[in-house]
């Protein structure tokens, strides 16, 4: 779990302010558990809006996106200039990480996806950046990230990564367990990181009344995602752990983590981990007091 939460208190269903959300941000660095949180996520284009801070802070950026690959390409330029002007005037800011969405558009054919995959990476690569790509969720969805993970595996060498949305505020935003399992064996084979965002703010799947829907559970996908890397699991065996809603099958012990007749060494967690990295949530206090209630922390 270290490092793995980036706090994206702005986003919902927390929905905060961004002077809010950003003060929290700070007063977690001093929490106990802080060894769990990662980056702040912010719009690049937004950057600016951040009052002075004296504190080492790492940010993942989200980017502006168009609607095609010119304007697409155009807004990734402005944020990158958001991005190095705020760089320019917070010296203890360390901005390594960026976030988009792909126009569909892109992703319709090879040669495309591999254009704008490719021209984008270079561009935030060489500014020390790593960026995670995420295809537009919906009706196409499966052909649209095939598409990108092809484009993916081109750059495979450089700083990209593959992201993955794992819920919202309503039922269709959530992935199925087979979308999501399919996600961390394609992933895994393409050698690229996996990042989620949303619907994580709890350590085990579980029925939510909000969104009348099922939630994914963070230690399920993490979980699955470590066992996937070390284990080299088949997609049937990744969607068990997925849909598993008994907290007791997830084991934490001083050699390392289980699941049922599964195991995986510290070694193997921390090699996993390069590849199951982070997940965006907009709570920090959810995750952690579970965990405590599961007696895990």
């Amino acid at each position: 779990m270290s490092r793995i939460l980036d706090y994206a208190g702005m986003y919902p269903p927390a929905n905060l302010p961004l002077d809010e959300a950003f003060k929290n941000f700070i007063a977690y660095q001093s929490d106990p558990n802080a060894w769990m949180l990662s980056r702040f996520v912010i719009p690049a284009q937004r950057l600016s809006e951040l009052s002075a801070f004296d504190e080492r802070l790492s940010f993942t950026t989200l980017g502006r996106g168009g609607k095609d690959i010119d304007e697409f390409l155009a807004n990734l330029n402005l944020d990158v200039a958001d991005i190095r002007a705020f760089e320019d005037t917070h010296p203890t800011a360390r901005v390594d990480m960026y976030e988009t969405t792909l126009p569909a558009s892109c992703l319709t054919d090879k040669f495309t996806a591999n254009a704008i995959v490719i021209r984008a990476a270079d561009t935030l690569n060489k500014n020390g950046i790593t960026v995670f790509f995420e295809a537009p969720f919906g009706e196409g969805w499966q052909a649209r990230a095939e598409k990108l993970l092809r484009a993916l595996r081109k750059v495979k060498d450089k700083h990209v990564g593959f992201k993955l949305r794992t819920g919202g505020v309503t039922t269709e935003a959530f992935p199925s367990t087979e979308q999501v399992a399919w996600t961390i064996v394609e992933t895994h084979e393409a050698g690229v990181p996996l990042k989620c965002t949303a619907g994580l703010h709890h350590p085990v799947r579980h029925f939510n009344e909000s969104v009348q829907t099922k939630m994914h559970g963070f230690l399920n996908v993490f979980g699955a995602g470590v066992l996937a890397s070390a284990n080299g699991l088949p997609q049937t065996e990744i969607q068990a752990i997925l849909d598993d809603e008994d907290p007791s099958n997830f084991v934490f012990d001083e050699i390392g983590f289980a699941w049922k007749g599964l195991h995986v060494a510290i070694s193997g967690i921390k090699s996993a981990r390069l590849f199951a990295t982070s997940f965006g949530s907009c709570s920090f206090d959810e995750p952690k007091e579970d965990l405590h209630a599961l007696k895990l922390l």
